[in-house]
């Protein structure tokens, strides 16, 4: 007699086709072949350093928060997920539950992707697109503008990982209320 010991909250759909992996080892990831919209020209790529963030006017000029970041869109997470999450999606996997799966930490998730932030994107027809983006680097230390030394090889390793070539920027951001 055999006996099911998963928790009765996941669907069964989530356990169909789980790859076998010890905890310290990463599962491979799967080749995904997904039409995805690239968003060129769509929006505005700020390219400009802002220079270090600096909140007070007797400082000098006021310098927003921003990242440098790759804006991420709804089929890009998507895409992210069939290509990295430990067991194969559902077709039907819901936009919010594939949000909260992307934002999680997980087996085989590449550290390339250590700070996601909440972006702020000026769209060219007017208004702002609000995505998800892998973070570069920041405005708020020094030693985080001095890592832009390094950005292109991140930027390209993001690229590689997402399979776009989508230009990363300077972006205001949403922070997260306490």
């Amino acid at each position: 007699m055999q006996h099911d010991n998963r928790p009765s909250a996941e669907p069964e759909s989530l356990h169909e086709g789980t790859e076998k992996v010890q905890d310290d080892e990463q599962p491979p990831p799967r080749t995904i072949t997904m039409v995805r919209d690239s968003r060129k020209g769509m929006f505005y790529v700020p390219k400009k350093c802002p220079g270090l963030r600096n909140s007070r006017h007797s400082k000098g000029k006021i310098v927003y928060p921003q990242v440098y970041a790759i804006p991420l869109s709804g089929p890009d997470m998507e895409f992210f997920l069939r290509k990295y999450w430990p067991v194969f999606l559902p077709e039907d996997t819901d936009f919010f539950e594939s949000y909260e799966m992307f934002l999680s930490r997980f087996p085989g998730r590449p550290k390339e992707l250590e700070t996601i932030a909440h972006l702020l994107v000026p769209i060219k027809s007017g208004g702002i697109w609000e995505p998800l983006g892998v973070v570069i680097a920041h405005n708020l230390t020094q030693e985080s503008l001095d890592s832009m030394a390094h950005a292109d090889e991140l930027v390209r390793k993001v690229h590689e990982i997402f399979e776009f070539d989508r230009e990363p920027g300077w972006y205001c951001f949403a922070q997260p209320s306490d």
